[in-house]
């Protein structure tokens, strides 16, 4: 299979995803959740099983204040309302108190409401970015020790730029995603998001590796072939692998998301990393490598 031969497609549809993600983000904004921005939890035990969570948005459904609320179930009678707003009025409580009451028999003195601090404040947002950058910094320069003694044209600064650059577009489209649903179906950017986009970069940049690694080997192997056809080579022999790897991810995630679809958290984290798989897999195989082809075309046509 010539995977190098519709190499400006791949570049185009790579740029006009990470073009729409990017305005998605500044258009729509994120939708920073309860972590963030801190708000109010209100509890309720019910006397007998608790009423599912359509129920319960569709009871609150006209209250201003419950818009983006996060319908948490614990255990079978016990429902915790994570509310973004942090000062509810005694007007507001009475009526969330009344639609719930109305799903069910509560509990006597069950019912309470408190105001919750953001779990990540400004100064370990600050932090968070810092330690980001500083590890995609560390990864390039792992990447590049890794590959020094890798066979020419193409430097080991090479892989591991074009293997950073690959984590931006894994991760900027996941996030482009979540702002339009954000602004349109309420997604938050949450802990479990974060998470999710943690775990998608560890991934693509293994999947990334395991192709480099593989250009490696086939470099050091065959001295005749030229750059472009090593690199379809090992793209063809790592395709596979890459794959089906990926595919068990997404059943896994597929599980996760039917069966917890109720769980706001669980429901935005297993498709944030589901699409960063989808995504990864594509810049791993379709992106970091014929951008290295590209790039050694470039250098020898200048020369």
């Amino acid at each position: 299979m010539n995977f190098l031969k519709y190499t400006k497609i791949y570049f185009g549809i790579a740029i006009i995803l990470v073009g729409l993600s990017i305005y998605s983000i500044f258009a729509f904004g994120l939708n920073l959740g309860i972590d963030f921005e801190g708000g109010s939890s209100f509890n309720v035990v019910y006397k007998n099983d608790s009423p599912n969570v359509e129920a319960i948005k569709g009871a609150l459904t006209g209250i201003e204040e419950m818009n983006g609320v996060q319908i948490q179930p614990i255990g079978k009678n016990e429902i915790v309302l994570k509310i973004n707003k942090k000062d509810i009025n005694t007007e507001t409580y009475n009526n969330i108190l009344s639609k719930m009451k109305g799903l069910g028999e509560i509990e006597d003195n069950s019912a309470g409401i408190e105001t919750i601090s953001p779990l990540i404040g400004k100064e370990l947002k600050d932090k968070t970015v810092l330690v980001v950058a500083i590890s995609l910094l560390a990864m390039l320069i792992y990447i590049a020790l890794a590959f020094r003694n890798v066979s020419k044209p193409i430097s080991s600064f090479q892989y591991g730029f074009s293997s950073t650059l690959m984590l931006f577009h894994d991760v900027i489209i996941p996030l482009g995603v979540l702002a339009f649903l954000g602004k349109y179906y309420g997604a938050q950017l949450s802990i479990p998001v974060i998470t999710a986009l943690l775990t998608v970069v560890g991934y693509c940049i293994n999947n990334t590796v395991v192709v480099f690694d593989r250009i490696r080997e086939n470099l050091q192997k065959d001295r005749k072939s030229s750059y472009e056809e090593i690199v379809n080579k090992s793209l063809n022999e790592t395709f596979s692998r890459c794959v089906n790897t990926s595919l068990t991810v997404l059943i896994a995630l597929s599980a996760v998301y039917y069966f917890f679809s109720n769980e706001e958290g669980l429901k935005y984290f297993t498709l944030t990393m589901g699409i960063g798989v989808i995504v990864g897999i594509f810049s791993s195989v379709f992106l970091a490598s014929p951008l290295l082809v590209v790039w050694n075309n470039y250098r020898r046509g200048k020369k």
